[in-house]
């Protein structure tokens, strides 16, 4: 019997991999994963907290613009020195707020009243009346002079002045003081005087205008330190008694108002014998000044309306203006007694015979702030720096409130609406935010601004996108892969060139020589196709063998000879096309056809400028788009015998599509907030044009050159905020619209 051998033993097993680093490994990374995921969402969240708190930012900046002006009351209290309401013929407060004066009637005194302490201060008796009575008196908005009539038929010029002095420890002492200038000898034989009015001029010359209670008007001229002149009569028979009249600081317009619904308007330069003409109106007039720069008339009728009005050419070739009805303001309960107006701005006040007292303001057409008297409206006295109202009402009670409007002359309409600005002969959109005097009337429509801001970045991409997208499907689908090397790099080297540098370029440089060739320039967008076109027709007629030469993608070397050539040979008909077609200068032929001025700097500068900056973006971004569409897709057209140009234009055009016009939306991005191209290559001009012959002024660059002149929490800062938010809003809108589009066209053109 045989044995069998015994088996071998089995072999041996590996030793299992030890478990723990591969697990510890295998933590590590998704820890490392969930920290950059929380990370990745906490940045993408933390900008859009950081984008939505820049809009609240500035949200909250242009939200006091809106609002009304606030008012405090101080205090209600009887007229110190005890005069009656009746016999308060003129109302005033200095520029400091601590003393308020009148003229008393009755003692033919202007008496002083401490503002704090509520108690008369001085006293100032007039001299010079004489032993007559004062019968009428106006106070200037500035500079305190008093022109007071009297009962004996003459006119006292005087001033109240307010002396400042300091102790050790700076605590300021206003001392009021009083000043007769002059005593004026109407020709009228005693008869009173009912109704004065008076304005001085930056050179010191005083003019003034009365009434006699006989219906008598005269005006004349008053110089300080000079023999006064002889007063002057207006003649023409007026309609009924003479209810208000007022006279410019250049002392040519005179405009008289009657209780039978007549307004009287003179240009006593051109005849002081008859009216310029004579308006009539639907209520008598009870009130009647100048706003600040006399060229606008307040007037407050007795119905309660309260209008604006100014002179208006009714033809090109008017030398002297008519007046007619611009703005119309909320009207009083009762008819108005008092009109105030400002001595810094366009505002001004209007007092009633109920007690109403309405603060407004003539650009804005805007109330800011209506209160109430215990009786009708004696008198009102709106303080110099427009932070405080005296008001006396016919119980002869005073009011004292401290005011603080700060925007008083924006509103929604004055933003994006049209306005009648003073001096203008209808209304308009117009950007004009400072001047050289008190009497300017600021203008802030943004109007213009928004669309300088459209135009420029229209015309940039006008120039850019056929330029910057053809360039892209050619570099992509056609050019030699060792040329693009070169090509695409070089391109979009392009966008880290500074703007300031294209800007500086384009402002000196390209602007004086294109205003030169420019019908030459123009040609060139014809003659440059045109040539390529017989240059391509001449190619395909040369012979196989010489076309062989030239490598598929190597068409540059050929087409770039041909381009300079089309430009050349525009340049050279140039001028005959100018001197056959546009009488051999064609920017006076566009200022005769369009009336149009042409500016050296215009849209077309800022189109081949701004387009050049344009260009990287959006070749960049299309030849990514280009470049990776699917290879199957172009070789499945070339299966079905398409061309490559076929291909190109009816396969690859459509699929990158969405890629190609997120390029141009992020360009228009790009041309909508640029600043330092469109502020030194366009003249910088905020006018509402479409032409391409003239400039503009874009949003961004707006704020650029008018926020270093803007005050902290002005008007203008907090508008330039505004013009902010409106870009803002334009860019998100714009690109909001952008991604839903791109959206749909991916999805159209997304590979099956």
């Amino acid at each position: 019997m045989s044995v069998s051998a015994p088996l071998p033993p089995p072999p041996a097993r590996a030793a299992p991999a030890p478990e723990a680093p591969r697990q510890r490994v295998t933590a590590r990374v998704k820890l490392i994963d969930r920290i950059a995921d929380l990370l990745i969402r906490a940045g993408g969240v933390g900008i859009i907290i950081i984008v939505a708190l820049i809009f609240v930012f500035i949200g909250l900046e242009t939200v006091p613009l809106f609002q009304s002006a606030e008012q405090q009351v101080r205090y209600t209290t009887p007229l110190p020195g005890g005069a009656a309401a009746a016999d308060v013929l003129a109302l005033g407060v200095d520029e400091y707020e601590s003393h308020a004066y009148y003229l008393d009637a009755a003692t033919g005194a202007v008496r002083f009243f401490d503002v704090a302490a509520r108690r008369l201060d001085a006293e100032f008796p007039l001299g010079r009346l004489g032993g007559a009575r004062a019968t009428a008196a106006y106070r200037t908005p500035s500079r305190d002079k008093l022109i007071i009539g009297t009962s004996d038929g003459a006119l006292l010029i005087a001033e109240a002045n307010f002396r400042i002095t300091y102790d050790d420890q700076t605590a300021r002492t206003v001392k009021p003081a009083f000043e007769e200038l002059a005593r004026i000898e109407l020709p009228v034989d005693g008869t009173t005087i009912a109704r004065v009015h008076g304005r001085q001029n930056s050179s010191g010359d005083f003019f003034y205008a009365a009434a006699t209670t006989a219906g008598r008007v005269f005006t004349g001229k008053f110089i300080e330190d000079e023999p006064a002149d002889d007063p002057l009569p207006v003649g023409g028979d007026f309609e009924g008694a003479i209810t208000a009249l007022i006279v410019d600081y250049e002392g040519n317009r005179l405009f008289v108002a009657t209780d039978a619904r007549k307004l009287y308007q003179y240009y006593l330069d051109e005849n002081r014998d008859e009216p310029f003409k004579i308006y009539d109106l639907e209520s008598s007039i009870t009130a009647l000044d100048f706003a600040i720069g006399d060229v606008a008339l307040l007037i407050g009728f007795e119905s309660g309306a309260v209008e604006s009005w100014f002179g208006v050419r009714e033809s090109e070739t008017d030398v002297l203006k008519p007046i007619r009805r611009i703005h119309v303001f909320e009207s009083l309960p009762a008819a108005v007694t008092w009109i105030q107006p400002s001595a810094r701005d366009k505002g001004f006040v209007a007092g009633g015979a109920d007690g109403t007292v309405k603060l407004l303001f003539t650009t804005s057409e805007r109330t800011l702030l209506t209160d109430k008297l215990d009786a009708g409206v004696r008198a009102v006295a709106y303080a110099p720096k427009l932070t405080a109202l005296v008001g006396l009402s016919d119980t002869g009670s005073v009011r004292y409130t401290s005011i603080d409007n700060p925007h008083p002359e924006i509103s929604g309409k004055v933003l994006f609406g049209k306005v009648h600005y003073e001096g203008y002969d209808e209304p308009d959109y117009i950007w004009q935010s400072t001047g050289g005097t008190d009497d300017f009337e600021a203008k802030f429509s943004l109007v213009p601004l928004t669309i300088g801001t459209l135009k420029a970045a229209f015309y940039g991409l006008l120039f850019a996108i056929p330029v910057a997208v053809f360039a892209a499907l050619y570099v992509s689908q056609f050019m030699t892969p060792g040329l693009r090397g070169y090509v695409k790099p070089t391109v979009e080297v392009m966008a880290a060139l500074p703007s300031v540098v294209i800007g500086f370029l384009a402002g000196l440089w390209l602007a004086p020589r294109l205003e030169e060739v420019m019908v030459g320039t123009m040609l060139a967008a014809i003659g440059i196709p045109l040539t390529v076109l017989v240059g391509g027709a001449l190619w395909v007629m040369l012979p196989r063998a010489a076309r062989d030469r030239f490598p598929p993608g190597t068409e540059l070397w050929l087409l770039m000879p041909l381009v300079i050539l089309g430009f050349w040979l525009s340049q050279q008909a140039g001028p005959a096309v100018e001197a056959a077609f546009f009488g051999g200068d064609y920017k006076q032929w566009v200022f005769d056809t369009f009336g149009e001025q042409f500016e050296q700097r215009n849209s077309i500068v800022i189109g081949i400028t701004l387009g050049f900056a344009v260009i990287p973006i959006i070749f960049t971004i299309s030849e990514d788009a280009f470049s990776n569409v699917p290879q199957a897709f172009k070789s499945a057209s070339y299966a079905l015998g398409a061309s490559r140009w076929q291909t190109a234009w009816r396969v690859i055009v459509p699929t990158a599509s969405p890629g190609v016009f997120s390029a141009i939306m992020i360009g228009f991005g790009r041309a909508v907030g640029e600043t330092m191209i469109v502020l030194m290559a366009t003249g910088n001009t905020p006018i509402l044009s479409f032409s391409p012959f003239n400039g503009m002024r874009t949003l961004s660059a707006n704020i650029a050159v008018e926020i270093p002149e803007a005050p902290v929490a002005g008007t203008l800062y907090r508008v330039l905020f505004v013009a902010a938010l409106l870009l803002f809003a334009l860019t998100f809108v714009v690109n909001t619209i952008a991604e839903v589009i791109r959206q749909r066209l991916r999805q159209k053109y997304q590979a099956v």
